[in-house]
């Protein structure tokens, strides 16, 4: 009797096993999505996590499983290992159609573009025998963008200089683009008089437009660090004054654009939050690595437009300053640049130079007359 009930067990485990290894993956998802498009570094991110058993059979065990960069870490630190990525490991339970959905915060200390493309799936037998795993598509993206930092000395140079070159240029009025009514002067053509706002004043009263001058700025940030002792702290800072330029640029309505010498990435001059989305996320993959061209060589030939928002040429490649769009030049290779930036100036309008170096060492640079130089000491912490 005994000998019976020991093989009708045996038989319905091999039954069962036999029926949770075909059926167990059925209407079985997994989702990861990020919460956020973007945060900026040293923000924090949520990651949803969502595990739905759309059948009536249960899951006693499910291990989730997933990784990604290891810049990015988790807040709770449960279930989780680091090498050479950010692994995730989460143990469930799931009833007939159960939905279980989970939000893991994650510190986003490094600026970077983050990615995770697929999730892993594991069960287990009866009395653990043998071990089912299947790989889950996963298609989810994070912007973290370079970190916020004060650019009020650089912008007091850059409102004392673009004011400068604003009244110098000759100014276009725009007939659509309406500002207000005054008094009419013998300088004013016919064309402009308000007839009926003179007829109510009794005086000849003209109307008066907007100018069409937009003004334009270039942002030129060199990535070059292939001295012996490396500067990542220097370049980042750079990164980080090149997106706070764009950022509070566009937000006074002007048209921004930015050359890296990363294989000769251009964005072109434009404004609005689409023009800004496109350079913050350049920015935020941009890598001190070997693609890096020169400064000096990258300055020397005629800048080509390039389509929008952004694109990669073969090497060697150089751009030039677009004739109205004030430059503003990033880079803390002084001694190796600061000729060919001169050079690349020349005697046009004046622009200004932007130089990150470490603190406590030493910064003497003279410059010439139309290239205001903007020094900015950067702790390595």
């Amino acid at each position: 009797m005994i000998s019976l009930f020991l093989l009708a067990f045996l038989l319905l485990v091999i039954l069962w096993n036999f029926y949770y290894a075909t059926h167990w993956k059925q209407n079985l998802t997994v989702s990861l999505a990020f919460c956020q498009d973007f945060v900026y570094a040293k923000e924090q991110a949520q990651l949803t996590e969502q595990i739905e058993n759309r059948k009536n059979m249960m899951l006693p065990v499910l291990e989730v499983a997933f990784h990604m960069d290891k810049k990015l870490s988790f807040h709770d630190c449960e279930n989780t290992s680091v090498s050479d990525y950010t692994y995730k490991r989460d143990i469930f339970a799931l009833l007939g159609n159960q939905r279980i959905t989970r939000k893991l915060t994650l510190d986003c200390n490094q600026r970077g573009y983050y990615r995770i493309d697929k999730s892993y799936l594991t069960t287990f037998s009866m009395l653990h025998k043998r071990r089912f795993s299947i790989e889950c598509p996963a298609d989810t993206e994070l912007y973290v963008y370079a970190a916020r930092t004060n650019i009020s000395d650089i912008l007091v140079s850059c409102e004392r200089l673009m004011g400068n070159m604003q009244c110098a240029k000759r100014l276009y009025e725009d007939p659509f683009a309406f500002s207000s009514i005054r008094e009419y002067t013998i300088t004013d053509p016919m064309n402009t008089i308000n007839w009926k706002a003179s007829a109510r004043t009794g005086e000849l009263m003209v109307n008066t437009f907007e100018s069409t001058l937009t003004q334009k700025v270039m942002l030129y940030l060199d990535l070059e660090d292939r001295g012996i002792l490396k500067y990542e702290h220097l370049i980042e800072e750079s990164i980080c004054i090149a997106a706070a330029l764009a950022r509070k640029f566009i937000s006074r309505g002007m048209e921004v654009g930015i050359c890296v010498n990363t294989d000769g990435t251009i964005i072109e001059p434009a404004n609005g939050k689409r023009r800004l989305t496109d350079i913050e996320r350049l920015l935020a993959k941009c890598k001190s690595d070997d693609s890096v061209i020169p400064f000096t060589s990258f300055l020397k030939t005629p800048f080509c437009p390039q389509p929008e928002p952004a694109h990669k040429l073969q090497k060697p490649f150089s751009v030039e300053s677009p004739d109205d769009a004030f430059p503003i030049f990033i880079s803390k290779n002084a001694a190796q640049n600061q000729a060919a930036i001169e050079q690349f100036v020349g005697n046009r309008q004046p622009a200004i130079w932007v130089v990150p170096y470490p603190r406590g060492a030493s910064c003497d640079i003279v410059t010439a007359d139309n290239l205001y130089l903007v020094k900015r000491e950067v702790s390595a912490s």
